[in-house]
């Protein structure tokens, strides 16, 4: 039988999970497959539930804006999803569902392969949803220097703050970025849609500041697009899934 994944979010198009893992089942031969499934907010724990059901359900991958709902329906979880509140991929189990949070170690994965160390470098972040939260516990975990955190939402942005404090000494600060930023990252959706205004403006940025994208899909953004006019060094957001693949797939208890 067909052992089925999927990845469940509100939009869904913009995913790239099923063209990675499609390929990698393809590949290595097994028989499996992983679709997007649309659920909206208020469906999402319903869903879940029907999910369960499913005698042949492998796990999910868990995307905007379901990652905080996914964690507080979890029977299980890691110290990173107990920290951020919010799970990237969830599997069944007799007793319920059982999740990790893999976004930000993808994310500073890829960052350490194409740019260096994060170590002792200043990193904004544009986004205090899962996947800023996730990608500043990765950078917390990897001794960057300060941590600035921004969202429309300033309440959102605060909670963060005051959630990332209680786990580190390092500075956290509440702003959007600055001249004084080595690192800029928009984990917001803005961007997804080729009409949303850019998350923040790389010209505020110092010359040479590396600026990242978490958003997949288009490949690259207006920001990225803007930012590499002005000569900063950027990434792309689909490292941010690729680099965490082989976690997500041991995770799901596929074979090495």
């Amino acid at each position: 039988m067909t052992t089925v994944f999927g990845i469940v979010g509100d939009p869904i198009a913009q995913a790239r999970s099923p063209e990675v893992f499609n390929a990698l089942f393809q590949a290595r031969d097994i028989d499996a497959v992983m679709v997007p499934m649309h659920v909206k907010p208020d469906d999402f724990e319903g869903a879940l539930e029907g999910f369960r059901r499913m005698k042949n359900l492998g796990g999910l991958v868990v995307t905007v804006p379901h990652k905080f709902a996914a964690a507080q329906l979890l029977s299980g979880s890691s110290h990173r999803v107990s920290i951020a509140g919010a799970a990237n991929a969830i599997r069944p189990t007799e007793t319920g569902w059982v999740g990790d949070l893999y976004d930000g170690e993808g994310f500073a994965i890829g960052v350490e392969a194409n740019h260096g160390s994060v170590a002792g470098r200043r990193c904004a972040i544009v986004g205090a949803g899962g996947a800023g939260t996730a990608i500043a516990l990765a950078l917390i975990d990897r001794a960057a220097a300060e941590i600035r955190v921004w969202d429309l939402d300033q309440a959102r942005a605060e909670t963060l703050r005051e959630r990332l404090a209680a786990y580190t000494t390092i500075p956290i600060i509440v702003g959007p970025p600055s001249l004084s930023d080595d690192i800029a990252i928009n984990a917001s959706s803005a961007g997804m849609s080729p009409s949303d205004g850019l998350p923040f403006e790389p010209a505020c940025l110092r010359r040479g500041a590396l600026v990242c994208e978490a958003i997949m899909k288009p490949p690259k953004t207006r920001l990225l697009v803007e930012a590499e006019k002005l000569g900063h060094p950027i990434q792309e957001g689909r490292h941010m899934l690729d680099c965490q693949v082989g976690a997500i797939w041991q995770f799901f208890g596929l074979q090495p």
